[in-house]
């Protein structure tokens, strides 16, 4: 016997964390922090934790780690490329991006998730299955996505709801903006960025201007983090890196770290940038409230043109019906949206902030 808690994730955007107990054995997928500023998951009385296995390196699932020591210093799990992005005092054990594992004598299958360097989704052989989707999208022309195998039980990426607007139809909204002569796009360099600095020069535009944020990034893509990447994609991304200009003022496409502009180049172009008519701003990923990206947009100074990372709504319908899931925890989306998930999942069950039993 089995069970899943949703310690955090379930039923509202915040830090990923989640739980399983098999038998004697008690895992934790994810462990993150935000994406809110000062949101932390609850794990005070979790009690002792035997394995933590990451989904990918992005803050809101693996941004909590300076609370392992509440929950018993559990040995961690992350792929390489993850692995190089925690702080230097985990050793992690190696997930492969495409491969079987043994963990705590649990079978664990894994595969790229297309969402971010070394992310991937997170196969258990418990029960009839359990999957881990994590963070996962399959629009992405940067980042490889392995369709997972069957599973009763999913716990997916419901971070969009029930929205539905295709990429390609979001870069066309974004097109003319970026052919504008002066605009700043606060971006994850391990995450987007990539992706709309690739479309820039695949579209014909000139290459746009990035910090070194984004220039590490490119290069550690092209090279030891390449197995995360779609086919033909690294030569692209090692010319990006070696050819795009440093952002020196108000000039062209400009792509800067941090995705909220809370810190990084973003936040300190803005402080310059904030109260003057020109460059335009736009944001492109989640507002998290009580962020100069909530600020910006609320006031006016800055546009919100999303850039899908996550699955639309008949993305994770079509994911459940491939798994032959029989149990469904939406993560990462309001509750508001269970209604269109039930009828989008069914005949799956649909659970919200909810304790299941396998």
């Amino acid at each position: 016997m089995a069970r899943l808690v949703a310690i955090s994730g379930s039923g509202a955007k915040g830090p990923a964390c989640f739980m399983i107990e098999a038998g004697a054995a008690r895992f934790m997928l994810d462990l993150g922090y935000g994406p809110q500023p000062g949101l932390w998951p609850s794990v005070d009385s979790v009690g002792r934790i035997d394995a933590l296995l990451l989904s990918h390196g992005h803050r809101d699932h693996a941004g909590g780690l300076s609370l392992l020591p509440k929950i018993g210093n559990p040995p961690v799990y992350a792929t390489a490329t993850v692995a190089r992005m925690l702080p230097p005092e985990i050793v992690a054990n190696t997930l492969p991006e495409q491969g079987v594992s043994e963990v705590l004598g649990v079978r664990v299958e894994t595969g790229r998730s297309g969402h971010a360097p070394g992310g991937v989704w997170i196969h258990l052989a418990l029960g009839n299955g359990v999957l881990y989707m994590g963070d996962y999208s399959i629009e992405s022309m940067v980042y490889a996505y392995d369709p997972p195998p069957p599973a009763e039980l999913v716990i997916l990426d419901a971070s969009y709801g029930g929205y539905e607007t295709a990429l390609a139809e979001c870069q066309k909204n974004l097109d003319p903006l970026f052919d504008e002569a002066r605009l700043l796009l606060p971006v994850p360099e391990g995450g987007r960025g990539p992706e709309i600095a690739l479309h820039l020069v695949r579209s014909g535009r000139d290459a746009p201007y990035i910090d070194e944020a984004m220039r590490s990034a490119l290069r550690r893509l092209a090279n030891t983090d390449h197995a995360s990447l779609r086919e033909g994609v690294a030569a692209d991304l090692a010319r990006l890196a070696a050819t795009a200009k440093t952002i020196d003022g108000p000039l062209g496409v400009m792509l800067a770290s941090r995705a909220d502009a809370t810190a990084g180049e973003a936040a300190r172009l803005i402080g310059q940038w904030e109260h003057a008519a020109e460059p335009g701003i736009v944001f492109t990923g989640y507002i998290p409230p009580g962020t100069p990206a909530e600020r910006l947009t609320r006031s006016g100074r800055a546009k919100y043109l999303r850039w899908n990372v996550h699955p639309r709504l008949s993305d994770n319908a079509a994911l459940v019906r491939s798994a032959g899931a029989r149990t469904v925890v939406p993560a990462f989306g309001e509750a508001r949206h269970l209604p269109a998930w039930q009828r989008a999942f069914a005949p799956a069950r649909v659970v919200v902030n909810q304790t299941v039993e396998l």
